[in-house]
């Protein structure tokens, strides 16, 4: 499944989110996408952009967030594109850049950025300084 992550009307980025690890998760997408919420920055968790969505989803893919980050440095260089759902908050995560969570806290590893990994980092960063521009999440055309 391909999600697009807009600004502001502004397209940013494209998603893939992995059905074959999580396909509850995106069961929930196909019923309640396009979805708008407030963007917001992780400012103790990274390089981390998240918003919340009226989603309650089971843990799928299971992963701490420091081994999201370990994994994706290990493989790609740089956590950056990693997208991960925290149920216990219904927030929707992703990593824009370099630095990542290290905690060890509980998350679904669901998918990663696979278009506009650029726009994201520009992105990411105005989100550091201008909190809750309105931000939305819907199914690739």
């Amino acid at each position: 499944m391909f999600l697009i992550m807009s600004i502001d009307d502004t397209d940013i980025c494209k998603i893939e989110v992995w059905e074959d690890k999580v396909p509850q998760l995106c069961e929930q997408f196909r019923q309640k996408l396009p979805m708008t919420s407030m963007l917001q920055h992780g400012k103790l968790l990274g390089d981390l952009v998240f918003f919340t969505m009226p989603i309650v989803a089971p843990w799928e893919n299971r992963y701490l967030t420091e081994d999201v980050g370990k994994e994706r440095k290990a493989k790609y260089g740089s956590p950056a594109g990693g997208v991960c759902f925290y149920s216990p908050r219904q927030q929707f995560c992703v990593v824009y850049g370099d630095e990542a969570s290290d905690e060890p806290l509980p998350i679904s590893y669901i998918g990663e950025v696979v278009e506009g990994s650029l726009e994201l980092k520009v992105a990411g960063l105005e989100t550091w300084f201008d909190q809750s521009r309105r931000v939305t999440l819907r199914i690739a055309a």
